[in-house]
């Protein structure tokens, strides 16, 4: 019952590595389960025993990505943190780079932040896309607004706002390197979110950056 079970466990596990793949090179639109069968090296029957159609397919494979830009919901280590805005930058850069170095959060990621690949996203992945984002805003305005209450966030700016704006570059950052092949992706530069954080900090003057 155990060897039935991991096997069963082992093919869905191989069923979404290749239509991630798959998604990847041809495009969600493109790719039939068939397709995917044949790369998986399992039947058609099999594919469909673990998913009812292409939609749940997908949906399966955005679970499994690990938003760069979220936090996550604790952020005890924020509040005992002396200058949480800076372990704000530490934690988010770590989380996009370790997407960017892992191939199928980052195949996965492509397919989200590529506009003809998510613009062929079911509905119902499309929808989960926006929950985990709005999720992601939620938590970098829980950090600001603690930064803002230390007076560590520059005067004048809305925790809420900050974080959006914070989210967006993230998001701009990495869809920069989408489209480029797996030797090109280690490129990614934080500057982008080091000049935002720095303009954020109230304890750094507006002028010290060109």
């Amino acid at each position: 019952m155990r060897c039935s079970r991991a096997a069963t466990e082992i093919t869905r596990s191989r069923v979404l590595r290749s239509a991630l793949e798959a998604f990847s090179s041809r495009g969600v639109r493109a790719t039939t389960l068939e397709n995917v069968a044949a790369l998986a090296g399992v039947t058609r029957g099999a594919v469909y025993w673990h998913f009812e159609n292409k939609a749940a397919l997908v949906a399966a494979i955005i679970e499994q990505l690990q938003w760069p830009m979220d936090i996550g919901p604790d952020i005890t280590a924020y509040r005992t943190h002396p200058k949480p805005l800076q372990l704000l930058r530490e934690h988010m850069w770590r989380k996009m780079t370790r997407c960017m170095d892992d191939p199928n959060q980052w195949r996965t990621a492509q397919l989200v932040l590529g506009h003809p690949a998510r613009a062929e996203l079911p509905a119902s992945a499309a929808a989960r896309i926006k929950r985990t984002m709005e999720d992601a805003v939620a938590r970098l305005s829980q950090v600001m607004t603690l930064a803002r209450e230390r007076r560590q966030l520059r005067e004048g700016l809305q925790p809420t706002c900050v974080a959006h704006c914070l989210h967006s570059v993230g998001i701009a950052v990495l869809t920069e390197h989408a489209d480029q092949r797996e030797g090109c992706r280690r490129g990614a530069s934080s500057l982008c979110i080091d000049l935002f954080m720095a303009g954020a900090c109230s304890d750094i003057p507006a002028t010290s950056h060109r």
